[in-house]
């Protein structure tokens, strides 16, 4: 899988044609531009007709022709009748369109995005009405615990800003090589400053903090620590949610990061996560990445290390 690291070259976004996933096209497509990749849009639809909605033939006169039309009327709006902002792709960027039958949504995004040519997922924490939300977190938050890509949620009327000051929640799995790699880089990329976050309340752990020496310890293991600006703060807070949210505030951050543990499909679906609170409470994007320690993670350091010496 990671093995084709080298071929990945687009951010695939998911889109049920509602605003806040356009507000996350648009979010998408200047990543994209950042960071030298195209744009895949995708719609998956389910073989049945909902009768709530008209059905109109547009493309070829087939289903799946008047889909792929109706993305590219999403991705390059006219301002009339839906609501969607005006778009102008970034210079560079290339956009693509998919469409195709699925009984689960979710988990045609997962293994969409498993495929070597998908460096990375951007998808709006929520589109359905809130009373929803509580109960899916909607298809983005299980994919973002199952999908193996790094997967950005971005919230409504979020426009993109370079990562300069990121945050990182700071838990047992943060200390791992995999994602203490995917974080350099995103630093690298923007000279940014990376704060790591640990929230607990008063006693916790006793005396002892020990995710954060852990993590010290990992930062610091080599001469000289990483080459970005970091810091490892601890935050009181019996709310890890807002906890988080705080100190990202008030430092202003462009990005929160958490790191999860993989989970298989339907493991993601039924477990309420902080990824789940985050998204649904959160003002600022959330990259959420998976730790792995195995050999394909070793695979994917080893061939960004030899493609840029």
């Amino acid at each position: 899988m990671y093995q084709s690291l080298l071929t990945m070259s687009n951010i695939l976004i998911p889109v049920d044609f509602s605003l806040p996933c356009h507000n996350a096209y648009r979010y998408g497509l200047h990543l994209a531009q950042e960071m030298g990749h195209n744009v895949i849009l995708v719609h998956y639809y389910s073989s049945s007709v909902d009768p709530k909605q008209p059905l109109v033939f547009a493309g070829d006169g087939s289903i799946h022709g008047s889909y792929v039309e109706r993305l590219r009327q999403f991705a390059y709006p006219s301002g009339d009748g839906v609501g969607y902002h005006l778009v102008e792709p970034p210079r560079g960027v290339e956009i693509f369109y998919e469409t195709a039958i699925t009984f689960n949504a979710a988990n045609s995004i997962i293994k969409r995005a498993e495929e070597s040519d998908i460096a990375a997922v951007v998808m709006a924490p929520r589109s359905k009405a809130k009373i929803m939300d509580k109960w899916l977190g909607s298809t983005s938050i299980t994919v973002s615990e199952a999908c193996d890509r790094p997967v950005y949620l971005v919230p409504p009327d979020v426009n993109y800003s370079p990562f300069e000051r990121i945050v990182v929640a700071n838990n047992q799995l943060t200390a791992q090589d995999f994602p203490l790699w995917q974080i350099e880089n995103l630093a690298k990329k923007r000279k940014a400053t990376v704060h790591f976050v640990h929230v607990e309340w008063p006693n916790q752990y006793g005396p002892l903090k020990f995710v954060p020496w852990r993590l010290m310890n990992k930062l610091t293991e080599t001469s000289g620590g990483p080459s970005y600006p970091f810091e490892v703060v601890t935050v009181n807070d019996q709310d890890i949610t807002k906890g988080l949210l705080q100190y990202a505030e008030k430092e202003q951050a462009n990005l929160l990061v958490i790191v999860n543990q993989m989970r298989d499909h339907w493991r993601a679906l039924l477990r309420a996560s902080l990824t789940q609170n985050l998204a649904l409470r959160a003002n600022i994007p959330i990259l959420v990445l998976h730790a792995r320690e195995d050999r394909l993670a070793e695979d994917a350091m080893d061939l960004y290390a030899k493609k840029n010496t």
